[in-house]
């Protein structure tokens, strides 16, 4: 091998040259221009473009329609208990029941077309007080429609009623409707804001429902979601939007300059998908706040009565310590569904170690026998009781006494 030749060997062989500081910040300057421009762009074109926008704002029956406000001092209180606070609502207590809830509204006459969205400020919020707006219409004077009220912190919280398919017509009363858990300060009302359709309006509605926080459901344990399942837009899809025209730009400014540069490419790609994960990891670490104020220090009775069945979890361990007998009778677990959902599982659960039947509406017939026990949980419309002692379902019924019955079910013992 001639010198020449190793001298080529050994160039070709030898690292990239490093990417010294300014090359870096250049880079990653034109990355932020390029990510800058791309975002306006998306912006730009799905507004003028998006078909939702659009029939907000033809659906509208007034050109000039003003915010219609209204403090939470407004509200008068139907369920629960509330005090005034310089023109604001504190929620100080929720009714007992199934769910322990409070509901405070006001009668009011107005067009829903004309305001598709709803500006809220509640301050105070956690995530065990839950909190829906809440409406009757002219059309169905008797029925009470909702959407959740994001939440996100304690500003204003833009919402897209629209998407409800029973906000139109006439709104003839609105309100609040909170349930869950006040713990040591209930939510106070501030204001709540009926918009009209704006540009605006739409863009901050997609902001809040990105950021807003969803707590852990039945499912969370097998699938968590990052991002809000039907959205108005999904941040996927922005994301990856936003990317795209980024990347566009950022090559056509390398053929401009007549060089890519591999750095402001990649940061392009980067930093959208950083900021897409920002929004999962958001939501988990107010889910992991909320985790360790419920459940951190307790052991396995007091989790039970801090977890969001804790109701569910005293009545049953009312059952079992109180009205039941020592385990060994069967007992027929009944609830007014089909499936074997989340609730009659977990009271099949905390029913342990009872040997507990949990399937259908009604109880099987053939199988009952003298000294069973019949649970209905909740309660179930075909199953009624006799005072003279019959229980029937459809075109059975059996003897039975009833032992037990409290507001989230009722025991009976089939008889001879």
């Amino acid at each position: 091998m001639t010198t020449d030749s190793a001298t080529e060997a050994a160039l070709d062989a030898s690292p990239p040259p490093a990417v010294s500081n300014r090359q870096f910040v250049v880079a990653l300057a034109w990355s932020l221009i390029a990510l800058a421009m791309g975002a306006l762009i998306v912006i730009g074109l799905y507004v003028s473009f998006s078909p939702m926008l659009t029939r907000l704002e033809s659906a509208s029956t007034l050109k000039d329609a003003r915010a219609w406000k209204f403090d939470g001092s407004d509200l008068t209180a139907r369920i629960g208990t509330g005090k005034t606070e310089n023109g604001s609502l504190r929620i100080t207590g929720l009714q007992s029941g199934q769910d322990e809830r409070a509901i405070f509204s006001r009668r009011t006459r107005l067009k829903a077309a004309d305001y598709p969205f709803l500006e809220s400020t509640i301050e105070d919020r956690h995530p065990g007080a839950h909190i829906y707006f809440i409406w009757r219409t002219e059309r169905a004077p008797e029925e009470v429609f909702y959407v959740p009220i994001q939440w996100a912190n304690d500003g204003p919280q833009l919402s897209l009623l629209a998407s409800h398919k029973e906000w139109r017509g006439t709104i003839t009363e609105i309100g609040i409707d909170v349930y869950g858990d006040l713990r040591e300060q209930g939510p106070l009302v501030r204001e709540l804001i009926l918009n009209p359709s704006s540009r605006t309006n739409f863009l901050s509605a997609i902001v809040t429902e990105w950021t807003a926080f969803r707590n852990w459901t039945q499912k969370s344990a097998h699938h968590l979601r990052g991002t809000p399942s039907i959205p108005i837009l999904s941040p996927t899809v922005a994301t990856a939007a936003w990317v795209g025209v980024s990347l566009l730009l950022i090559l056509l400014l390398g053929v401009i300059r007549g060089r890519q540069s591999r750095i402001a490419l990649t940061i392009v790609v980067a930093i959208p998908w950083i900021s897409l994960d920002l929004l999962w990891q958001g939501n988990l670490n107010t889910q992991i706040k909320e985790t360790r104020y419920l459940f951190a220090g307790k052991d396995q009775h007091e989790k039970h009565l801090s977890d969001r069945e804790s109701e569910l979890y005293r009545y049953i361990q009312y059952l079992k310590g109180s009205v039941l007998p020592a385990p060994g009778v069967k007992i027929y677990l009944m609830h007014d569904s089909e499936r074997r959902g989340y609730r009659r599982l977990r009271a099949q659960q905390y029913l342990l170690p009872h040997n507990v039947y949990n399937f259908g509406k009604t109880p099987p017939i053939r199988s009952l026998r003298s000294g069973d026990y019949i649970l209905v949980l909740d309660s179930i419309p075909e199953i009624g009781y006799q005072p003279t002692g019959i229980l029937s379902w459809g075109n059975s019924k059996v003897p039975a006494s009833l032992i037990d019955k409290q507001e989230l079910g009722q025991l009976y013992q089939v008889g001879e």
